[in-house]
């Protein structure tokens, strides 16, 4: 198979590079870096990696229906300086609950996501919380971590809870991924 045709083949299989192409969101060098392998494999051959850029410019005026992962009618916020911190479930008396944004038990440990007390001199984590009005069924939970991910962000913890999912992601990621938010709207 031509790499170019290997290309349209898994674009043409997965709607969010689909969407991200054509919304204008995609950062075409990560997405080539994050299809590369199963390009190589469908064209029986190592393709550069700007090889596939190319063939993406090409593929990126392609039709696709951004509804499918709308952020719109949302509430988006950001709150900085929250950090992971791991307790041993028989000393929770240490943990300060007002100030526990999200914790889980997990093999004897409470796992606690926390507003920091001071601000720390390391990067730390950002909380970007999008709440959705609407239906709970309609929510783009995967959609958005497949997209963020394909837009090179890491996120470090998602969470869903009703209406809200939560991500926790470095301060730098968290700006990037508070601007796909917002052009999905």
């Amino acid at each position: 198979m031509k790499v170019t045709d290997a290309v349209k083949k898994v674009v043409d299989e997965n709607i969010l590079y689909q969407i991200v192409l054509s919304s204008g969101l995609a950062n075409l060098n990560a997405l080539s870096r994050q299809i590369k392998n199963i390009v190589d494999s469908l064209s029986n051959e190592n393709v550069k990696l700007n090889t596939i850029e190319k063939a993406l410019t090409k593929l990126a005026s392609k039709k696709a229906s951004i509804e499918d992962i709308s952020t719109r009618g949302t509430n988006v916020s950001l709150e900085s300086g929250v950090t992971e911190k791991v307790y041993d479930i028989k000393s929770l008396n240490e943990l300060d609950f007002s100030k526990v944004l999200l914790a889980i038990i997990d093999e004897g440990k409470v796992k606690a996501v926390v507003k920091e007390e001071e601000p720390s001199s390391e990067p730390g984590m950002v909380l970007l919380k999008v709440s959705f009005s609407g239906s709970v069924k309609n929510i783009p939970y995967h959609p958005l971590i497949m997209m963020f991910n394909t837009m090179g962000i890491n996120i470090i913890h998602a969470f869903r809870f009703d209406r809200n999912i939560y991500f926790f992601m470095s301060r730098a990621d968290s700006i990037k991924a508070l601007g796909i938010v917002e052009k999905l709207r």
